[in-house]
């Protein structure tokens, strides 16, 4: 089973639309995109209200991180709750 965050699908899509992501929604899901970094995020179809899984966190996280756009801090401290993710320490 997939573990879900206490994050709501409505709160990540306002997060990357806020870092100038395009949002598309399709038959298969949601794609994102951040043409001037050329990153692009694809997602199943969620609802709005839906809690999005920790693994789409994760791979948002990291690649932000790995771009530059966002340190995984910033990312927590942005977008997160002290429930997001399980307890990892100091970064």
């Amino acid at each position: 089973m997939v573990k879900k965050s206490n994050i709501r699908f409505v709160q990540l899509k306002e997060f990357l639309e806020g870092m100038g992501f395009t949002a598309t929604r399709g038959k298969a899901g949601w794609r994102f995109e951040h043409e001037p970094s050329g990153t692009i995020f694809h997602f199943r179809p969620y609802r709005v209200t839906d809690r999005v899984y920790y693994i789409h966190l994760f791979v948002v996280r990291s690649q932000l991180d790995a771009r530059g756009m966002l340190s995984e801090r910033a990312f927590d401290e942005s977008l997160t709750d002290a429930f997001a993710y399980p307890s990892r320490g100091p970064n």
